[in-house]
């Protein structure tokens, strides 16, 4: 797999062609308990990267007709957001956010999951930017329309039904709950069957949101006893930090991925088999 994580090295060597969109997709996370806390749209109005768009995930790219909350857009909605903000087929994306909440993975998983996998992540997100010194701006830039054309790869995603099927005792599928351990603190349950590996576990937070080390990757699925060649199905809390851990278990060698994008938000709502947390986790 290329590189998907890049650096502000990257971003310098590539800024300024035609062809590379630069996304800004940091969204107030759902559910953030600071209410008066900035927006996505406030947060990009404020300062943010020259030449970036911005994507609003909470307000752009979600599924509206869903009650779970954080659903990815059906294709006409996505193909119509990328679109007017420039992005094409042939367009290259580089995504970032804050650093702390993984937008830009889960960006950089619908656009795989629409058929794109020419994106990729700035590492550290605009947090490392700023730390840099290098220059903001509130200026927001117009591209000319483009068309983006949806090629859905089912496979990367996965339904209630198939997390069922594991919950009640397939055994050839595993299933792996990785919300972030702040706000996987909140609950008291897990999906039955599932193995819990963390986010915050996957990719490194002091790091700038990087894939942890390939030896490091190893131990953790070592430890939980995972096979990379087994289908592996990733949970969280809504589809967003599992969307990262996605990214991170390709490069530890999982080639048969899909992200339950319903997550923890449908299956808690659904009332569907539960177990208490085996290791509750702060």
């Amino acid at each position: 797999m290329a590189d998907v994580f890049v650096d502000l090295r990257w971003l310098h060597a590539h800024r300024g062609e035609a062809n590379v969109r630069l996304v800004d997709t940091r969204s107030k996370p759902h559910g953030a308990p600071d209410l008066l806390a900035p927006g996505g749209a406030e947060q990009y109005a404020a300062g943010h990267i020259p030449g970036a768009v911005h994507l609003d995930y909470a307000e752009q790219l979600k599924d509206p007709a869903t009650p779970y909350a954080l659903r990815v857009a059906p294709p006409e909605r996505f193909a119509a957001a990328l679109g007017q903000n420039g992005i094409g087929d042939e367009t290259t994306v580089l995504a970032y956010d804050d650093g702390d909440v993984p937008y830009a993975a889960r960006l950089v998983w619908m656009l795989r999951y629409y058929g794109h996998d020419d994106a990729r992540i700035l590492v550290g997100g605009f947090k490392a930017y700023v730390a840099a010194g290098l220059p903001t701006t509130n200026e927001v830039p117009t591209y000319p329309a483009r068309r983006f054309t949806p090629h859905v790869r089912p496979e990367l995603r996965a339904s209630r039904d198939d997390v069922r099927a594991v919950a009640e005792g397939r055994s050839d599928v595993q299933l792996l709950e990785t919300q972030r351990n702040k706000t996987y603190a909140l609950r008291d349950d897990d999906i039955t069957g599932v193995v819990r590996l963390s986010g915050n576990e996957l990719l490194d937070d002091a790091a700038g949101g990087r894939i942890v080390p390939r030896e490091r990757l190893a131990a953790l699925v070592a430890e939980r006893k995972l096979d990379p060649r087994k289908r592996t199905i990733v949970t969280c809390g809504s589809g967003v930090s599992a969307s990262g851990a996605y990214l991170a278990l390709l490069e530890a060698g999982f080639t048969d991925l899909a992200v339950y994008d319903g997550s923890w938000m449908e299956w808690s709502h659904d009332k569907l088999p539960t177990t208490p947390k085996a290791v509750p986790q702060a």
